[in-house]
């Protein structure tokens, strides 16, 4: 995980680009990534890292 989080840190690639381009078609990276769409894990990182932000500009106006 933190090589992949290195690589996407200093990729100018888009994620899902970067995901097809060293992934296996029905390998253990697909797998993965399938079963956490499947239970709305991106979603819901992507909402709480919003929610984050709503209350970072929220405390920094005060």
């Amino acid at each position: 995980i933190l090589g992949s989080a290195e690589t996407l840190a200093y990729s100018k690639e888009n994620p899902w680009e970067l995901i097809d381009r060293v992934s296996s078609p029905g390998g253990t990276t697909v797998a993965g990534i399938v079963e956490l769409e499947d239970n709305a894990f991106i979603s819901t990182v992507i909402k709480g890292i919003d929610a984050t932000i709503r209350k970072d500009e929220e405390l920094g106006k005060k």
